[in-house]
This record gives C-alpha cells, sequence and structure tokens, in this order.
C-alpha cells in the first residue's frame, strides 16, 4: 500500500511540474514565406502562442456563446521630436457577442498581475430620446481614444460609448447612434447592413455594410454621408457579355459587364488611409493575379485607400498580398487537411512600423506584410493545442502582442512577438528613419537567424542602393532573384558608365551601320554576278543568296527552283549556322533576361529546333504531293532552311543586347524576335506558295493542314514508341520468366 502511495505521489509531482512548463515554447505551426518561384520557405517564429483570453480567465459569469469581432482600445502619445502623434494599446480590448445575449465585453489587462479580467459589460443603454434601448446584433468595433463604435447590424445603425472618462461621459456611458445614412446616390430599396467601421483622427467615419456594393460608406462626424470610397468590379464570363447581345436596352441598362464587389472588412491608420478586405472575388480571378504575379489592384483582396478612395496601397514583393501563394494544389503545409484555392480573407490589423497583417479564414492562417506589400512571413493551422485556431475570425495588435479571434472556441489566443520578430520590425523602423547603414547591418543579423529570407538581401540591396554602391546592391538583389531592383541599380551603373564613355555610344552605332551596309552592298554585288547560268554553284555563293531572298522573296524562291540559284548545301549551313545561334541565345541571356537559368542539353536544345523542321518538311511533302505541289521534298527542305536566314542574325543581336538592357527595355528584345519570327514565317509561306504554284487560298489551306499533319505525326510518334515500349516490357517480362524457370 505504501508503495502504491508513494507512486501516486510521484505520479501528480511529475504531473504538477508538467503543468508548471510555459506552454508557449510550445509552437504547433510552421512559420515561413515564399520565394520568387512561389516554394516555400521556413522562417524562425516571428509570433507564438503564449495564453488563451476565453470566458472563464477573464471571470465572465455569461459565456461567451458566438464572438464576431474584436478591436483594442488607443490611446494618443505625443512625438517630442517631431511633434506628431501616435498611438499605443491603452490596455482594454472589446469583445463583441452575437449569441444568445448580444453585448460587448470590455476587457482590461492589468499589468501588474498580467491578467485579464472583465471591466464592464455593454447591452442596454438609454438612447438619445430619454427611451430604454438594447443592442441587437453588435458586429463590427472601433476604438478611438474616447469612442467605442458599435456596429449594430440588425438594427441598420451604428452605437457609440465612450471608451474613457472625459468631461462630459464615464467610461461606459452611452453617447449617441449614427443612423442609417439617406442619400439619393443609394439605390432604390437599398438595404443598410453596417457590419465593419473605423474612424479617423479627422473624425470622418468609414462603414461597410455587407449589402452594399458601391464602396465604402463614408459619413462625416454627424453621421452625414458624404460619399462612396473605394467602388471594385469583378470582370464577367463571356456568356454574360454574349447573353447581353440579346437583352432589351432597359435589361443592358440594370446589368452591366463588370459585377461590384462588396468589402467584409475595414481598418484605419494614424495618416488616414483607409484598409479594407474583401473575399468576393472569383476564384478564377485571384488565381491568375497569383499566378501572373500581378501588381494590379483590381483583383486584390486587401486594398489602402488614401481619403479620395484612390488605392495607394504598394504591392512590390514577388507576390500580390493576398494571402496563400501556394494554391493551385492541396495545402502541402498542413498535410492533415486537405485544402486548396485562394485565400479567404476576412480582417485586416495594422502593426508597427507600416506593417499588417490579415488572415485567411480557409486556412486559420495569418499573413503580414510590410509597407510596400513585401511578405514577411506566415504562421497559424488548425487544430486544437495552444496556438492552433478552429475558425479564425478577427485579428488586431495590443502592443508587442497579437491577438487573433478563434469563433468556434470562442476565445482569443494571445501570440507574443519573439527575438525574430523584433529583429524584423527595428530594421523596418531603421529604413523608415532613413538610417540605412544600421538597416544593412540589421538585414545581416536576420540573415544569420533565416537564410531563407530573401526581404533580407532586398533588405540590405536597398540600403546599398541608397549610398550609391550600385553594383554591390545589384549582387544583393541577385541573390533573391529580385530583377526589378536589380534592374533599377543596373540602369543607375550604366548611366554612370554612359556619363563616362559617352563617345564610345555614337562610334560602335556609326560602325555598325557601316559594316551592315557594307555586307549588304557586297551580298547585293555577289548575287548580281551570280545571275549567270552555271551548272554547279560554290556553297559561298549558295549561302549569299540569302541575303537576295530576304527582300525578294518571290523572285528569290522562283531562282532556286528553276534557275538553280541555291542548293542543299548553303540550305544545310543556314540550318547549321541557325541552329549554333539558337544555342548561344538560350544559354547567353543576361540575367534580367533569364534570371533562373537552367543546366542546358546542348543536343536536346538543336533538337527543339531540327524536330519542328523536319515535321514541317515531311508533312507538307505528304500533302503536296496530294493537291497536285510541284515542289519535290529537296524543294521544301531548300525554302524552309532559306526562310530561317533573319534568325541567326536576330538571335545573335538580341543575345548581345540583353546584356545592356533594363528590364523596362526587354520588351524590345521580344519585340525584335516576334518580327524576326514573322519574318520567317512570311518567307516561308510565299516560298511554300512558289515551288509549289499554288494560289494564295489554297496555299493557306494546305499550310494549316500541313501544320494538322505535323502533330498527327507526332501522335503517331508517340503511340508507336509507347507500342514498342510496352513490347520491349512484355519480351524482357518472358525472358525473364524463362530464365527463372530454367
Amino acid at each position: 500500500m505504501k508503495k502504491i502511495t508513494k507512486i501516486l505521489l510521484l505520479a501528480l509531482c511529475a504531473l504538477i511540474l508538467f503543468g508548471s512548463i510555459p506552454t508557449g515554447a510550445i509552437v504547433p505551426y510552421s512559420t515561413y514565406t515564399y520565394d520568387i518561384d512561389g516554394n516555400y520557405m521556413k522562417s524562425p517564429d516571428a509570433y507564438v502562442p503564449y495564453e488563451v483570453i476565453n470566458s472563464a480567465s477573464i471571470g465572465l459569469e455569461e459565456e461567451l456563446s458566438e464572438p464576431f469581432d474584436m478591436c483594442v482600445g488607443k490611446e494618443l502619445v505625443k512625438n517630442t521630436e517631431d511633434d506628431t502623434y501616435y498611438t499605443v494599446w491603452d490596455k482594454m480590448i472589446y469583445i463583441s457577442d452575437i449569441g444568445e445575449n448580444p453585448r460587448v465585453i470590455a476587457v482590461e489587462y492589468d499589468e501588474n498581475t498580467h491578467k485579464y479580467s472583465v471591466k464592464y459589460i455593454l447591452k442596454s443603454f438609454v438612447n438619445n430620446w430619454g427611451v430604454p434601448d438594447e443592442m441587437t446584433s453588435p458586429r463590427g468595433l472601433y476604438a478611438t481614444e474616447n469612442e467605442l463604435y458599435v456596429c449594430d447590424t440588425d438594427a441598420a445603425r451604428i452605437l457609440v460609448f465612450a471608451a474613457k472618462d472625459t468631461d462630459e461621459y464615464k467610461t461606459g456611458d452611452f453617447i449617441r447612434i449614427i443612423e442609417e445614412p439617406h442619400s439619393e446616390v443609394f439605390p432604390e430599396n437599398h438595404i443598410y447592413k453596417p457590419v465593419a467601421v473605423a474612424v479617423g483622427n479627422s473624425g470622418y467615419i468609414y462603414v461597410v455594410s455587407s449589402t452594399t456594393y458601391q464602396g465604402i460608406i463614408s459619413l462625416n462626424n454627424d453621421g452625414q454621408f458624404t460619399a462612396f470610397l473605394g467602388t471594385q468590379t469583378q470582370s464577367v464570363s463571356l456568356m454574360t457579355m454574349i447573353w447581353r447581345r440579346f437583352q432589351t436596352a432597359e435589361q443592358r441598362k440594370k446589368s452591366s459587364t463588370a459585377v461590384t464587389l462588396e468589402f467584409n472588412n475595414i481598418n484605419i491608420d494614424e495618416k488616414g488611409f483607409i484598409y479594407a478586405t474583401t473575399s468576393a472575388i472569383d476564384d478564377n480571378d485571384l488565381l491568375n493575379a497569383i499566378s501572373s504575379k500581378s501588381k494590379d489592384n483590381a483583383y486584390s483582396p486587401a486594398k489602402k485607400f488614401n481619403p479620395s478612395g484612390e488605392d495607394v496601397m504598394k504591392r512590390s514583393g514577388f507576390y500580390p498580398p493576398s494571402g496563400e501563394i501556394n494554391v493551385m494544389t492541396e495545402d502541402t503545409i498542413t498535410p492533415n487537411y486537405s485544402i486548396s484555392g485562394p485565400s479567404t480573407i476576412i480582417d485586416i490589423a495594422l502593426g508597427p512600423e507600416g506593417t499588417w497583417s490579415i488572415i485567411d479564414q480557409k486556412r486559420q492562417r495569418v499573413f503580414t506584410y510590410d509597407e510596400d506589400g513585401n511578405l514577411l512571413f506566415a504562421f497559424g493551422d488548425k487544430g486544437s493545442q495552444l496556438g492552433n485556431i478552429t475558425l479564425i475570425q478577427a485579428i488586431d495588435y495590443a502592443g508587442d502582442n497579437m491577438l487573433i479571434l478563434d469563433k468556434d472556441n470562442d476565445n482569443i489566443t494571445v501570440f507574443k512577438r519573439t527575438s525574430y520578430g523584433d529583429e524584423l520590425i527595428n530594421v523596418l523602423k531603421l529604413q523608415r528613419d532613413r538610417k540605412y547603414d544600421e538597416a544593412a547591418t540589421r538585414w545581416e543579423k536576420i540573415l544569420q537567424r533565416n537564410s531563407n529570407f530573401d526581404m533580407s538581401y532586398i533588405g540590405i540591396g536597398k540600403s546599398l542602393y541608397r549610398q550609391g554602391m550600385y553594383k554591390e546592391a545589384m549582387k544583393s538583389y541577385q541573390y533573391a532573384y529580385d530583377t526589378e531592383n536589380y534592374s533599377e541599380a543596373y540602369q543607375q551603373v550604366r548611366k554612370n558608365w554612359v556619363e563616362k564613355y559617352v563617345i564610345v555610344i555614337p562610334i560602335v552605332v556609326v560602325v555598325f551601320v557601316i559594316l551592315l551596309s557594307r555586307i549588304f552592298a557586297y551580298a547585293k554585288k555577289k548575287n548580281l554576278a551570280g545571275q549567270v547560268t552555271k551548272e554547279k554553284r560554290t556553297l559561298w555563293e549558295e549561302f549569299i543568296y540569302g541575303f537576295h531572298i530576304l527582300f525578294h522573296p518571290f523572285d528569290g524562291f522562283w531562282d532556286i527552283k528553276h534557275e538553280k540559284r541555291a542548293g542543299v548545301k548553303g540550305a544545310t549551313l543556314i540550318l547549321a549556322i541557325t541552329a549554333v545561334t539558337y544555342v548561344y541565345s538560350v544559354i547567353g541571356k543576361a540575367y534580367l533576361i533569364d534570371p533562373h537559368p537552367k543546366e542546358t542539353n546542348v543536343l536536346v536544345t538543336v533538337m527543339s529546333l531540327l524536330l519542328p523542321i523536319a515535321l514541317w518538311v515531311v508533312a507538307n511533302w505528304c500533302l503536296t504531293t496530294l493537291f497536285d505541289g510541284e515542289g519535290s521534298i529537296k524543294d521544301i527542305y531548300i525554302t524552309t532552311c532559306y526562310s530561317l536566314f533573319p534568325l541567326p542574325a536576330f538571335f545573335v543581336l538580341t543575345t548581345l543586347l540583353s546584356n545592356i538592357v533594363t528590364l523596362n527595355e526587354s520588351s524590345l528584345l521580344t519585340l525584335a524576335m516576334g518580327v524576326a519570327f514573322f519574318w520567317t514565317g512570311l518567307l516561308l509561306f510565299f516560298g511554300t506558295m512558289v515551288i509549289h504554284d499554288y494560289t494564295l487560298f489554297k496555299n493557306v489551306l494546305t499550310t494549316i493542314v500541313s501544320i494538322v499533319g505535323m502533330a498527327f505525326i507526332i501522335f503517331l510518334g508517340v503511340l508507336f514508341t509507347s507500342l514498342i515500349g510496352k513490347l520491349i516490357t512484355f519480351i524482357a517480362g518472358i525472358i525473364s520468366e524463362i530464365s527463372y524457370r530454367m
């Protein structure tokens, strides 16, 4: 009996000891970022779970039943350095509960005991007309320094209470009701359902109504409507636009080729910039924006508006700030849950030094960005451990802590910022204060802790750029594959070089023009001399004849077939030169044009050029023999190769120029290669028409069918290869079986 008692006591002591271990050290999720290719990159934790605020911990007698929103109180503090004001957390947290007992709970944090407790509850009040009143469905909350704004959604109004003691009101006192706004711009039978509210330092009130599609409702301090801000649209399908063709004028007036989208949440910073989120964007539009790395704001789930309603959010990151990036497949970060598709963004919180966070209700995850739209970190997961969220509903910052409201578990999880998170905030502050030398040093320290963090290389590069160290900045940007900033730094390097060697540029241009004119003059002279009928021509004569074909395709291809001005030797030489220059264009492009060079297999690269040419020759010959084509397979081969004559020069020229152009100028190289391929296509088309003696319509038809024939040959090749592979596997299996039995 004594032994059993000792064992039980020992187990009890172990249990007590285990329970005393701070659970905040356990992090049940991964913190990560993404690189430029969208690959998941693990990161040190910027925030770790510390504790949970629930009904029991704050001493709430009637438990939370359906919390909808939360916000923290604010206190204005004057900056003595520049006489500006900034806000800090006043140790108050407000929670709206829309369950069986609709109310707002004000929770106070005691710095001495580090405990949270209920300070007061807002439910019943006496309204402006002296009539007893009560909340019906309090949803969105916003606290200024002295007032608390509550969206009483079902009652179509906003209630204002005192957040602090003033000369006129005591904490928790009812102040006024902001009724439904009225204006001629509201559509007929408009329904007003305020679900989120934010108030600027100027006194203007900004309201999100769940049934209002015209944008954010702007009210003055008296609650009078002033304007709609930030109207956003979503394109409609092609079928809808076709259907509009058959609608009457009245039906078209009521419909549109664009559908306006409603916002779902809102916040505002000290400078009056309004942050808003929406989850109503079409998934395909959002997926296209992510996959194309679009910086356009048309389909962005998070926006930043100035007081005029213009979206001024910076989107300088690798991907648009829209939550999860790897959305095309099931979530690999949370293998226990099958999640795919773009994020469902439902709230936004403003953090220190220009940072801001959005929450993804689909994945129970937080994504935090800097003021330029670069992803700093993402974390969160679904589960039951401390730090996991079952159904994320709201987010806000309370000093150095991040608060996340879990709607299903009726609680708030407090996340404390780590030393790594402190480093990020400190370096962002240094950059905002223009202390670039110190910022570069801090970025290097962050790299020591997180070598996967491309933002560190970009931060170092920006610091070096602002110090005029452009070449060093280019190297730093290159580590992060940041081509945009690399291009800006390179532009400065090029500018300095041009200022130093300005005389070189006109000399190079003049020499190039003279050399080009001499080449064409020599080719013209040789081709004129070659008009004499000969039984056999030299390889050089056949090659030079390509210059004549460039500008005289009809005469040129006619003479190839009937006057034997060119042959297989010259055609093969042109094909070989094209192949060599094509390989050079693949491996010789500058970093800005090809920032992710892959190991090049020369044989595969050459085959990627030769195979389409061979398919075209065979398919065109097979078809034209059935459609009275006069050209032989030899004629088709020679014509095809001579049609490639413009390509080598363009391959070499654009590859060389890729080393001196910036990212914005690279489109000129694309245009140049487009001209080259178009030129080649015209030569091939007219050459085919001449050698087969086809009319224009017949040549168009045979060209299209030849392309279809190329696809058919590829299909037969793949089918034949597959059958041969299966046959070899079958024979190998028989041989293996026989050898085994013997």
